[in-house]
Formats: structure tokens, C-alpha cells, sequence
């Protein structure tokens, strides 16, 4: 979009111009008010030239609609480190002269270039890192690209609909042709009166360098908005989403209502997405309180709902969270000792992570052993980095049995620990704060709770872990559309071949019918 700053400076340019035309030239000489508004045009534009200098402008690369940002939520962590090559495209905007960023081909080649790195970037080790992509996938990201930039130029841009390709690339030359034309009305208005000659030199000093300005940043915002617009979907190209096409892809990440033309009538996605639980995998070491956690969240003493599919010791409870109400899938995997997880716990672990759209990772407080807690994240979070495709899920830390902290007589919640001043809100908050600096980014929140038989002594369930719980849940539900997503795509991917080879056919058919059996309509 036009910036602030631009359309300040632009309106400033042509108040007087504008000023002029309402009034109309004639009446000004026949009136003789142009003696009266001749102070209108060097003012203004003084005053357009003191605010482009102090009025600076943002560098191109950083205007706001130039930046992928953190990008959407579905984003992978190596979708996250590909944005990062956009933004390198985009900052070299400040290298290109007007007559680049006005010629097709050019951005044909900047196209090219791109889309070559990307496509490194996801396939590092491929010779021709285009091989893998399918015509499909290349034909979405192309309809996107081209759909989303019309819309923007239809709404962004000012006077959009009147500009026609010679307009465009006249702006590649616009101070030239602009210069020549200005000239030759100076000289005119010098040889009616001399006393313009200094409106002349006002001009000149104060209105070409803001006008080479405007002209260049005009021509960065649709040079930016390209790179970025094609930027992302390359990347939903790499990344595998754009395989069942266009449409299906906005259904289920553009679902909104500028978005509702040309929409096919299959809304499985979408039904699926919107019918797709979160889950929760509990991880943690023997008697770190993983069961009593689920019987706080799924309900007193609730019994198993049934066993993970392809586990024999993964148990699964569904119960309801939040308002309006969320249906909650909990994993629960077996603990592991002090010495770490075993390679057959490590393979039901992660056979729940692959259904997991949130984790908790449950830890004693009042137990000093952390090492294979923190190598079981570790472990986790390298299995996910060997699953490109999969959105690594937000982790939160329970630490339980709070109450056996120093002293461990005292129990009298609810207590302030995040501003501690008795000895047991100091404990609680050193437990937190040393389970932090341990595992550092890898947790999104740490909460400090105390799940036990008599009700009084529970504590943090509520105002410590569901806060965390759902604030983590528009994260995990970002986890659960991209994992919903793929599925369907994979899903009967035999029936659909079988589908278009018997559409393929009965148009071969169709088409011999139409040569050879039906006679040609031409003939005499």
C-alpha cells in the first residue's frame, strides 16, 4: 500500500495544481486573484520539500505490506527459514533503477530466481530442484499469485482501473518526460511574466527530488507486494500444499468471504478441519503425576477410551475445554525412568507426537532429576526436525506436586509466585524459573500445579495450567488444520486416479465418436 508519508507529500504537491483548476485560469487573469494566490505554489511546495527531509522515508524493504513477518500460523519451522530469502529479494529493491521495475521482463527474471532458490532451500540435495513438483502445483501457485495481486491493484492502488500497460511503463521515465513537459509550460509563463521566473527555480529546487521520491516508492510497493505474493505460495508449492490445487487449498487456509468465488462445491477439508479434535500427548517420567493430571483434566477417575491404533500402551481420554467448548483428545504415553526413554518408548512417544497438537511435558518439582526430561524434548524436538512436513506443536511444562516444595509442612494456596515474598511462593518460583533457563525456547510455559485426592489441596489446575492450555490452543489448532489438511490430500489418492482416468476416456471416446463416426458438418 501507498504509504502515509506519500500520500502527505502528494497531496501537498497538488493542492495548488488543483487550487488552480477549480478556479480556472481564466477567471484568474480576467479577476485578477492570481495576484493574490501567487504565494499558493512555492508555499506548498516549500513546504513539500522541508517535509521530505524531515519526514524521512522508510527504507523499501521495510514498508509494512513488504514484510512476510512471522508468516501464517500453519508455517513449518522450515517455511519459518524461508521466509528469511524472501526478505532477501525484497531488500534489494533499493538497487534497481525505475526503468527495471517498470519492465516485464524483469520480473520475469526475478521470478526465475526465486523460485530457484526456494526450491533449494527445500530440496538442498536435488540436482533439478524443480523435478518434484507436480503441473498442478505449479499451476496454483501461479492462479494465487495472479488472483491476490489483481486484488491488490484493484484495491490498493489508486486510479488502478484507469492504468493501462504504456501508463506503467511511461513511470519507468516519468521524471524525463515530465521534465520536458514542465519546461515548456515554464518558458510560456516566463514570456507572459518575467516576475515567474522565480516560481521557476522554486520548483526546481523543491519538487524534482520529492517527485523522483514518490516515483520510486510507487514503483518499490508493486515490486515488493510481487516478491512477497509469490514468495509465499512458492512455498506452499515446496511444502507440499498446493497439490490438490487452488481450490481446495483455499478452503481450507483462506476460508473468508472475499475469498468465496470460484469455490468448488467439495467442502470435505473444510468439514474435516472444523470436525478434528485437539490432542494433547502427556509425556513425563514414572510418578511424575501424568495420571493424576489426566484425572483433573478428563474427569475424577475416568476411565481409558481406548487404546492409540499401532500402540499397546498409548491411552487415549477425550473430554471438553474451554468456552465455547473444544473437544480434547489426551495421549497418554508411557513414563520413562531417570535413565531416559528406551528405544520401544521412544517409538510409542512418537507414535502419539504424530497425532499430538499440543504436548505436556509432566515433571516432578520436588525431584532433581531432569536429565531425561530434558533429553526426551530434545529427543522430540529432533524427531520433528526429521519431519519437515509437521508443525513441531507448542510444549508446556507441568511441574506437580508443588506442595512437597520447602517447606514442605506448609501448604496454604493459593500463592503469588510470580511475585514471591513467603518461603513457599520463593520455592515455587525458583522451581519455575530453573525448569525455564533449562529448557529454554523449547517450552512455551512453564505452570506449577498440586493435583492430590482431597480437593483443598489441589491448586494451579485452573488458574495456572488451563490459561496456559488455552492460549496454546490457537497454536495447536494451526497444528491440528495443517495435519488435517495433508491427510485429506493423501486420502483415496487411487480412487482419484481411477476417477480421472474414466473422465480421460469417455473424452477420448467422445472425441474418435466426433472424427470418425459423425460426419463432418463442413463437407458439401
Amino acid at each position: 500500500m501507498i504509504s502515509c508519508r506519500s500520500l502527505v507529500l502528494g497531496g501537498l504537491f497538488a493542492l495548488p495544481v488543483l487550487a488552480y483548476v477549480v478556479m480556472g485560469g481564466y477567471a484568474l487573469w480576467t479577476t485578477n486573484l492570481l495576484s493574490r494566490l501567487w504565494w499558493l505554489l512555492p508555499v506548498c511546495w516549500f513546504l513539500t520539500w522541508a517535509l521530505s527531509k524531515i519526514w524521512r522515508p522508510v527504507p523499501a524493504f521495510q514498508m509494512k505490506q513488504a514484510d512476510p513477518g512471522r508468516g501464517p500460523a500453519h508455517w513449518t519451522a522450515r517455511d519459518q527459514s524461508a521466509a528469511g530469502i524472501i526478505r532477501d529479494f525484497q531488500e534489494q529493491v533499493e538497487e534497481f533503477t525505475p526503468a527495471q521495475l517498470t519492465d516485464p521482463a524483469f520480473y520475469e527474471k526475478q521470478g526465475q530466481e526465486l523460485a530457484v532458490a526456494l526450491a533449494r532451500h527445500y530440496h538442498p540435495r536435488a540436482s533439478d530442484p524443480y523435478s518434484s513438483l507436480t503441473v498442478p502445483e505449479v499451476l496454483a501457485a501461479i492462479r494465487l499469485v495472479v488472483d491476490d495481486m489483481e486484488q491488490w491493484m484493484l484495491e490498493s492502488v489508486p486510479g488502478s482501473r484507469l492504468l493501462t500497460i504504456r501508463h506503467w511503463q511511461m513511470l519507468g521515465s516519468a521524471p524525463k518526460w515530465y521534465r520536458r513537459l514542465q519546461d515548456t509550460a515554464w518558458v510560456a509563463a516566463v514570456l507572459v511574466n518575467p516576475l515567474n521566473v522565480a516560481r521557476y527555480f522554486s520548483s526546481r529546487l523543491t519538487l524534482e527530488p520529492v517527485t523522483t521520491e514518490l516515483q520510486t516508492e510507487l514503483l518499490a510497493a508493486v515490486y515488493l507486494r510481487y516478491i512477497r505474493q509469490l514468495g509465499y505460495y512458492f512455498i506452499e508449492m515446496n511444502s507440499g500444499r498446493l497439490r490438490g490445487g487452488a481450490n481446495r487449498y483455499r478452503e481450507a487456509f483462506q476460508a473468508s468471504p472475499d475469498r468465496t468465488a470460484g469455490r468448488v462445491n467439495d467442502n470435505s477439508v473444510l468439514r474435516s478441519v472444523t470436525a478434528q479434535p485437539v490432542t494433547i500427548a502427556l509425556v513425563g517420567q514414572v510418578s511424575s503425576g501424568k495420571s493424576s493430571l489426566v484425572n483433573a483434566l478428563a474427569g475424577s477417575h475416568q476411565a481409558e477410551v481406548d487404546l492409540l491404533p499401532e500402540t499397546q500402551t498409548v491411552s487415549r481420554y477425550q473430554f471438553q475445554l474451554g468456552e465455547p467448548p473444544v473437544a480434547v483428545t489426551l495421549l497418554d504415553t508411557p513414563g520413562y525412568s531417570e535413565a531416559g526413554a528406551s528405544a520401544a518408548q521412544l517409538k510409542q512417544i512418537q507414535a502419539a507426537l504424530r497425532e499430538a497438537n499440543c504436548v505436556l511435558v509432566v515433571m516432578d518439582a520436588h525431584s532433581p532429576a531432569r536429565d531425561a526430561d530434558v533429553r526426551a524434548v530434545r529427543e522430540l524436538e529432533q524427531w520433528y526436525v526429521s519431519q519437515p512436513r509437521l508443525k513441531t506443536p507448542p510444549m508446556i511444562g507441568v511441574l506437580t506436586h508443588v506442595d512437597l516444595l520447602r517447606p514442605t509442612l506448609e501448604w496454604k494456596p493459593p500463592y503469588e509466585w510470580r511475585t514471591p515474598t513467603s518461603p513457599k511462593e520463593h520455592s515455587i518460583h525458583d522451581a519455575v524459573h530453573y525448569v525455564q533457563g533449562l529448557f529454554g525456547k523449547s517450552l512455551t510455559a512453564v505452570a506449577p500445579i498440586c493435583l492430590a485426592e482431597q480437593k483443598e489441596r489441589v491448586w494451579g489446575v485452573l488458574d495456572e495450567l488451563m490459561p496456559a492450555m488455552l492460549a496454546a490452543l490457537s497454536e495447536a489448532h494451526s497444528v491440528a488444520l495443517l495435519r488435517a489438511f495433508e491427510k485429506d490430500l493423501d486420502r483415496d489418492r487411487l480412487r482419484l486416479v481411477f476417477r480421472q482416468l474414466r473422465r480421460s476416456g469417455s473424452d477420448l471416446l467422445k472425441w474418435w465418436i466426433d472424427e470418425r463416426l459423425r460426419p463432418d458438418s463442413s463437407a458439401p
